[in-house]
């Protein structure tokens, strides 16, 4: 019985998350995945640059959670504004091409090959996007 109490208040807290971030699309997908690959490059980094600092991660940590704010936000904007998702989808490629150079940033400052191809795109598409 506490095996299923447990599974459903994690059920309903996710439920409720991703209902708030707008649905399990794959624009939220994207953002997530980058989120995740750019936290773990950066402590890759740390650690190649023997640099590691609790504080530095919290605050990177602090800074992805914004995002999301940020995108719940945008969700709420899309829905007093007609509901066509047009603000959500801008913000979610703002913040994927913001954590696409960072991660290679990251990969840069451990020394490692850079494809500068990607770099462009990744620039095209958060300056294409930037809701300023």
């Amino acid at each position: 019985m506490e095996k299923f109490n447990i599974n459903l208040i994690i059920g309903t807290l996710t439920t409720s998350i991703v209902y708030f971030l707008g649905g399990w699309d794959i624009a939220l997908q994207t953002l997530l995945i980058v989120i995740v690959l750019d936290y773990l490059t950066g402590i890759c980094k740390s650690i190649y640059n023997k640099k590691i600092n609790s504080t530095v991660g919290l605050k990177g940590i602090m800074k992805k959670v914004g995002y999301l704010i940020v995108v719940t936000l945008a969700v709420l904007l899309d829905k007093i504004t007609g509901n066509t998702g047009a603000i959500r989808t801008i913000v979610i490629y703002f913040f994927v091409a913001n954590e696409g150079i960072s991660i290679l940033e990251n990969w840069g400052g451990m020394n490692l090959p850079l494809p500068k191809k990607i770099f462009e795109i990744l620039e095209q598409l958060r300056n294409e996007n930037d809701p300023k």
